[in-house]
């Protein structure tokens, strides 16, 4: 858990890392986002709106709350959308 929240903070150091639903929607409308994170406090709404849209990458549902995330990116969010494929490897594989 620690090591995917080090890995987000980096991926936002490297601004690689899409944070709010608007930037995160706009990032997957675009075709930039790699891997949606959804935290484990995030609304159902945001998993349906993504199914909406057809996201063709991958969908993480974090065991972490947005507070956590928060803390780790520097910016409190319950959706984030990692924008660089080897970034999102390696949050993969992590999990």
């Amino acid at each position: 858990m620690d090591k995917l929240l080090s890995l987000m903070g980096l991926c936002r150091r490297a601004g690689r890392l899409s944070v709010g639903h608007d930037a995160v929607f706009d990032a997957v409308r675009k075709g930039r986002a790699k891997a949606v994170i959804l935290t484990s406090d995030a609304s159902p709404r945001h998993e349906r709106e993504l199914e909406a849209a057809s996201f063709p990458g991958r969908v993480i549902k974090a065991g972490f709350t947005m507070e956590q995330a928060g803390l780790a990116t520097g910016k409190r969010s319950c959706v984030f959308s990692v924008d660089d494929e080897g970034f999102a490897q390696a949050i993969e594989k992590t999990l």
